[in-house]
């Protein structure tokens, strides 16, 4: 009966297109539920399938169940993105599930693989029926829902007998990450997320380019956005990228003006300090951010820059990730002094500029405000992309632990430089094997970036070029950084090792700037990572009308002055209502 309830409840849920719920709504515990029916608690079955108590948590981790053990997962398939797995390697006949196998006494198997156009299609109609597989990675959408109804297993016990900082880094890199998975202070699945800091944007200046107009150190680079303007009307004077024209666009920019990380307004929003979307703490009281008064003051700068033909007339038709987008090309080609992005741009298209014009000299300039010092920033709480869950009716969900950490170990054995140079044939094609996107779950360290710059930036200081285990961070990104940071000692010039190091390595690069920004900026933190059911039904549209008003404003088509018409419908047509619900659930998670 209760599978048919939470079946009937699912495929309601899924015709109605939500998947989605407040997190208000009371989930009846794993060990309450067993206890009324007579089974064994959570607890006795993490002591059954961990053996010997007196073991270490990654003992038992690595320890294989006496008897084969199913897990059924399922699939949204894509290509490998290494280019060595062998043509004739499939996620069934995969290093990970033979790795699963022997050494676990792990079966597992894909109850169905679907490529990504058909995948949510399929999914929910699985969902809709009650099969839910025994480990699946989830939308925050999903997992508010499913959780709320009952559909997860209460991962509480597990998670503290198997509890590991290796682990631990994974899923709650802060020791509160772990939080936004719980119900009624049970945890009901394993977060995914990334650094908040990453949220972060950045400006990047070509040096060389910069030289025409009398600008040769870092130092001179402007940090007001009266300075960053004055530079921009040089630059429409001169012929700073050799085309034998002057005049403008001198900056990128699209339609995904705010967010995209690449060729977007972000930090011109930051630098007034105003936020296009999130929703944040006043008084108590959750706000949204992008129908504060504040704004227009932003886009009264971008209109004026509009007018002044900073950017292109039709910036609005160009989609900054199109396949071939002609605002990546420009880019790419030199077309620009200046480009707006995150910590990652230098690594893509910076690196393919620098392959084409090998005398670019990219640096990343002060953030913006409007009196020279470091502006507030927004960044999300909680950044959550994905959930891991395990499915109710799942005999063993302590596995999912188990096989996140044998994934760990795995990668981490052998992505040292050493093994890969002692690494037979066979071990080759066998690594190659191991498809990570092909598995329910990632074993992605959140802290990862700045743990490897830090590392590496300390190794590097002592002058070191061989190193061991002990030296590396344990996480699965390092010794791919440390193999790039060599690979641009020996190559300065490359321009494709240029883009790894300067991203994530050099001391003033992407990351290195990303970490000071947070560490010396005053912060607001975006408090809301749930989604409601009137986000489900009323926010594309609101983020539809919202983007085609900012956008529409900056073009000068529609009066800034007309933004609290704006303000009033994003209210009427919802807003309101959202509102509403993310307060019901911040106050009840306080």
């Amino acid at each position: 009966m209760k599978r048919k309830l939470l079946a009937a409840f699912l495929a309601t849920a899924m015709i109605a297109g939500t998947l989605a719920g407040c997190g208000s709504s009371k989930a009846t515990s794993d060990s309450a539920a067993a206890a009324s029916q007579g089974e064994a608690a959570p607890q006795e079955e993490a002591d059954s399938a961990g053996g010997d108590s007196q073991k270490t948590a990654e003992e038992l981790l690595l320890e294989p169940y006496d008897e084969p053990v199913d897990i059924h997962i399922v699939l949204q398939y894509r290509e490998s993105e290494d280019p060595e797995t062998p043509e004739d390697c499939t996620p069934e006949t995969s290093t990970a599930v033979k790795l699963m196998k022997e050494k676990l006494n792990i079966n597992l198997t894909y109850d169905w693989i679907v490529n990504a156009d058909q995948y949510n299609e399929k999914l929910g109609a699985e969902l809709a029926a009650g099969n839910i597989p025994d480990v699946i990675m989830v939308t925050p959408n999903d997992f508010e829902d499913l959780a709320s109804q009952g559909g997860f297993a209460d991962l509480t016990d597990y998670y503290e007998q198997y509890r590991c900082d290796d682990l631990d880094k994974i899923f709650n890199y802060d020791g509160n990450f772990i939080n936004v998975a719980k119900k009624d202070g049970r945890i009901y699945g394993l977060p995914m997320g990334t650094d908040p800091a990453q949220m972060t944007s950045q400006m990047l200046y070509n040096m060389t380019q910069l030289e025409s107009v009398g600008i040769t150190s870092v130092d001179q680079l402007p940090k007001t956005i009266e300075e960053f303007e004055a530079l921009c009307d040089k630059l429409m004077e001169v012929d700073y990228d050799g085309d034998g024209k002057v005049g403008g666009p001198v900056l990128p920019a699209c339609k995904n003006y705010f967010d995209a990380q690449l060729g977007d307004f972000t930090p011109f929003f930051h630098a007034y300090e105003t936020w296009a979307d999130g929703w944040y703490d006043k008084d108590g009281t959750l706000q949204y951010a992008g129908i504060d008064e504040g704004i227009t003051q932003t886009l009264t700068k971008l209109n004026e820059w509009y007018n002044k033909g900073y950017f292109q007339k039709d910036f609005a038709a160009y989609d900054i990730w199109a396949a071939d987008s002609p605002v990546v090309n420009d880019i790419v080609a030199g077309k620009y002094a200046i480009v707006p992005g995150s910590w990652w741009v230098p690594n893509w298209p910076l690196n393919t500029n620098k392959v084409e014009h090998p005398e670019s000299d990219w640096v990343i300039g002060p953030n913006l405000s409007v009196d020279g010092e470091q502006p507030t920033i927004m960044i999300d709480r909680y950044p959550v992309n994905n959930f891991v869950a395990v499915g109710r009716d799942c005999e063993h969900p302590e596995a999912v632990f188990k096989m996140m950490y044998l994934s760990l170990v795995y990668t981490l054995e052998n992505s040292t430089p050493e093994r890969q140079a002692a690494m037979t044939e066979e071990e080759k094609t066998e690594w190659h094997s191991y498809v990570y996107t092909w598995l329910p779950y990632r074993i992605y360290s959140p802290i990862c970036l700045r743990e490897n710059y830090e590392a590496i930036n300390k190794l590097a200081e002592e002058g070191k070029t061989e190193i061991t285990e002990e030296d590396a961070a344990k996480n699965n990104e390092f010794w791919g950084s440390w193999t790039s940071y060599l690979n641009y000692m020996e190559n300065p010039d490359d321009g494709v090792a240029w883009g790894t190091w300067f991203s994530r390595l050099a001391p003033d690069g992407g990351v290195a700037n990303m970490i000071n920004t947070v560490e010396t900026a005053d912060i607001i933190y975006d408090e809301v990572y749930i989604t409601t059911p009137a986000m489900v039904s009323r926010k594309a549209e609101l983020d539809k009308l919202r983007d085609n008003t900012f956008i529409s404003m900056i073009m000068g088509e529609t009066p800034i002055s007309e933004f609290g018409t704006f303000v009033e419908q994003w209210k009427a047509q919802g807003g309101d209502e959202i509102a509403a619900e993310v307060n019901e659930w911040y106050q009840s998670n306080q």
